[in-house]
C-alpha cells in the first residue's frame, strides 16, 4: 500500500491555476510551515495556491454544538495505522471533511455495506479538497470484514492512480480502527450515533455540521426491491463535497458586497404552506440607488435533532417569493423547486424583478411552498438583499409580454404581440422569463418532455429549449448551481426546465440591439412541443415573461 502522508507536487492544483502572487510552489502540496520559521502553517496562501477559495480560520472558542449547522468541537480519531487525527490540527480552512458510515448497504433492502466499492469512482467524482473518513458504526468485531474491505479498495485505486494523484489522496482517505460507538471522544461519538450524522456526515470548511442525503444512483437498478429499485453508490458521496463548495463560493460572492441593505422576513419560524409578512421597503429615494437585488431562502427540517428524511418536507413543490401589487394581485419575484425529504437553501438574483419594489415603503411579501393537502412544516429564513454593485445600470421597468397556461393545442392560440415602450436612450433591454414545464399529461409532459419557447423581439427570434430533458442525470449536473443532491427521491432525471431541490433558472437574453429606435419593442410568444405546435393533454406551462429596461 501507498504511503498515508505524502507531500503532493505543485501540479496537482485544483485548477491548475498559474501561482497568486506571493505564493511560493511549496505551498502547493499540502500545508507547510511559513518561511519565518514561527512553526505555524500558511493556510491561507495554500489555500489560494490550489484554487480552494477562502481560508476560514480554526473557531477554537465555540459555542459547539451537535445539530446541523452548529459548529463541530475539536476531536481525534484513531486511525488503523495506530495515529490519531485531529480536527484542529489537521485544519486548512477550505477543505470539507465526510463521514461515511458502513451501514450504508449497496441496496436498499440491505446487503454488502458500500464500503466493498467504487472508491475509484469516489475520487474521480471528487473535488479535491476532500478528506473522507470511514468510521463504522458497528463494534470492532463486526466491522473488520467492512474495514478490510475498504482499506483493501483503497489500495487497489491508489494503486491504479498515478503517483502524483496517489499522493494526493492517500493522505485524505481515512480508515478509523474503533467504530462510532466505542469513540473515546464524546463529542464525535454523540454526533456519528445521533440523527444528524448516523447516515453520514460532513464537517465543512465553515466548522458546520451538516447531515448526508441517500446515495442511491438512478445507473443502477436493483430489480428485487420493486419499492426503491435504485442501488446506493459510495461515489455519490463526492456529491456532498461539490454541494459543500459550491456553498462556499456562494458565501464567498454574498460577503464580497459592500453594504448590502438586507430585510429579514423569515428567521427560524417554523411555518407551513405559505406565508404572508408586511415590510416595510426602504424610501423611494434609496430604492432608487440600488442596482442589484437578491432573494435568500433558506429552508430548514423542522425537527433538529431528528435526520432529514421524514422531517424536512417529502415532495418536490413549486415554491416561490411574491409581492402584491397596488391591484392586489400577486408578482411572482423568483421561482424554486423544494426538495426530497433534504433541507435547502437558495439564493436567488431577482435583479429584473426590482422595477416592481421602486417606489419603495409598504408591501406585503408572500413565500409559498407546499399546497394545501401537504403543508410541510419548514424551519424558513428568508431575507431581502438590497446593494449597489456599481454596474452603471439600474432596471427601471419591467412589462410583463408572456404568461403560460394548460400546453395543449390551443395553447397558442389568440397569443399577440406586446408592445413595449422603450426609450431611445435606454442603457440595456433585456428578456427575462422564468419557465418550468409541470403534469404528466397523456405524453408525459411537460415534466418530461422536450419543449421549446419561442420568443421574438422586434423579428428577432429567441429560443429558450431545455438540453437535459430525456437525461436520467440532467440534474446532477446541476449540483453547482444550487441544486441539493443525493435527495430521497427521483432528483436525478433533467427535466423540462427544473430540477428538485433548485431555484428556477430564468432564461437572460440581452436584446438591446435588437429594439428599434421607434419608441417601443414589439415581443411576441409561442410555446412547442418537438419543435411543433403542442397537442392536447400535454401537462402545464408555468411560465413568465418580461421585457426589462435598464437606465
Amino acid at each position: 500500500m501507498r504511503p498515508t502522508a505524502l507531500i503532493a507536487p505543485c501540479f496537482l492544483v485544483f485548477a491548475c491555476t498559474p501561482p497568486e502572487e506571493g505564493v511560493e510552489d511549496s505551498d502547493r502540496g499540502e500545508p507547510v510551515e511559513d518561511s519565518a520559521d514561527t512553526g505555524t502553517v500558511d493556510h491561507a496562501a495554500w489555500c489560494a495556491a490550489n484554487d480552494f477559495g477562502t481560508h476560514v480560520p480554526w473557531n477554537g472558542e465555540g459555542p459547539y454544538g451537535e445539530l446541523r449547522h452548529e459548529l463541530a468541537a475539536d476531536f481525534g480519531v484513531p486511525m488503523i495505522d495506530g495515529t490519531t487525527w485531529r480536527l484542529s490540527e489537521a485544519w486548512t480552512g477550505c477543505e470539507n471533511y465526510l463521514f461515511i458510515p458502513d451501514e450504508i448497504a449497496r441496496t436498499a433492502s440491505g446487503g454488502d455495506s458500500v464500503w466493498t466499492k467504487d472508491v475509484d469512482d469516489l475520487l474521480a467524482g471528487s473535488p479535491k479538497n476532500t478528506h473522507y473518513f470511514f468510521v463504522s458504526t458497528q463494534r470492532a468485531a463486526d466491522a473488520t470484514p467492512n474495514r478490510e474491505a475498504v482499506t483493501e479498495q483503497i489500495e487497489k485505486t491508489l494503486n491504479r492512480l498515478d503517483d502524483a494523484e496517489a499522493d494526493w489522496w492517500a493522505p485524505r482517505l481515512h480508515v478509523a480502527s474503533e467504530a462510532a460507538i466505542e469513540l473515546d471522544d464524546d463529542w464525535l461519538r454523540s454526533v456519528l450515533r445521533s440523527g444528524v450524522g448516523e447516515d453520514g456526515l460532513v464537517i465543512n470548511r465553515f466548522q458546520e455540521l451538516r447531515g448526508f442525503g441517500s446515495l442511491a444512483d438512478v445507473t443502477r437498478s436493483d430489480n428485487s426491491n420493486s419499492s426503491w429499485p435504485f442501488q446506493n453508490n459510495l461515489a455519490f458521496a463526492a456529491h456532498e463535497a461539490r454541494f459543500m463548495n459550491m456553498e462556499a463560493k456562494r458565501q464567498a460572492l454574498l460577503d464580497a458586497v459592500v453594504d448590502p441593505t438586507i430585510l429579514q422576513l423569515w428567521n427560524g419560524e417554523v411555518i407551513s404552506e405559505y406565508a404572508d409578512m408586511a415590510v416595510e421597503l426602504p424610501s423611494a429615494a434609496e430604492m432608487a440607488t440600488f442596482d442589484s437585488f437578491e432573494i435568500d431562502v433558506d429552508m430548514r427540517c423542522p425537527d433538529p435533532t431528528k435526520s432529514e428524511p421524514g422531517n424536512c418536507g417529502a415532495w418536490d413543490y413549486l415554491a416561490g417569493l411574491y409581492v402584491q401589487d397596488e391591484e392586489a394581485n400577486w408578482v411572482e419575484l423568483s421561482r424554486f423547486i423544494t426538495t426530497y425529504h433534504r433541507e435547502a437553501r437558495w439564493v436567488a438574483d431577482a435583479t429584473p424583478m426590482l422595477p416592481h419594489l421602486l417606489k419603495g415603503g409598504a408591501h406585503t411579501f408572500r413565500w409559498s411552498w407546499a399546497p394545501s393537502w401537504n403543508v410541510q412544516p419548514t424551519e424558513t429564513r428568508l431575507q431581502l438583499r438590497f446593494s449597489d454593485q456599481g454596474k452603471g445600470i439600474k432596471p427601471r421597468s419591467a412589462t410583463l409580454v408572456a404568461t403560460g397556461g394548460s400546453f395543449n393545442s390551443t395553447y397558442n392560440t389568440a397569443r399577440v404581440p406586446v408592445d413595449v415602450p422603450v426609450a431611445a436612450d435606454a442603457a440595456k433591454v433585456q428578456l427575462w422569463a422564468v419557465t418550468t414545464g409541470h403534469g404528466a399529461g397523456t405524453s408525459q409532459c411537460a415534466e418530461f418532455c422536450a419543449h421549446q419557447h419561442e420568443f421574438t423581439v422586434d423579428g428577432a427570434t429567441h429560443l429558450q429549449e431545455f438540453d437535459s430533458v430525456g437525461s436520467a442525470t440532467g440534474c446532477v449536473d446541476q449540483v453547482e448551481n444550487q441544486m441539493t443532491p443525493n435527495q430521497h427521491g427521483t432528483w436525478w432525471y433533467g427535466r423540462g426546465g427544473w430540477c428538485p431541490g433548485q431555484v428556477v433558472l430564468p432564461y437572460d437574453v440581452d436584446v438591446t440591439a435588437e429594439v428599434g429606435a421607434d419608441g417601443s419593442a414589439s415581443v411576441g410568444y409561442r410555446g412547442l412541443l418537438n419543435n411543433d405546435e403542442p397537442p392536447d393533454g400535454a401537462g402545464d406551462i408555468l411560465l413568465n415573461a418580461w421585457l426589462v429596461v435598464y437606465e
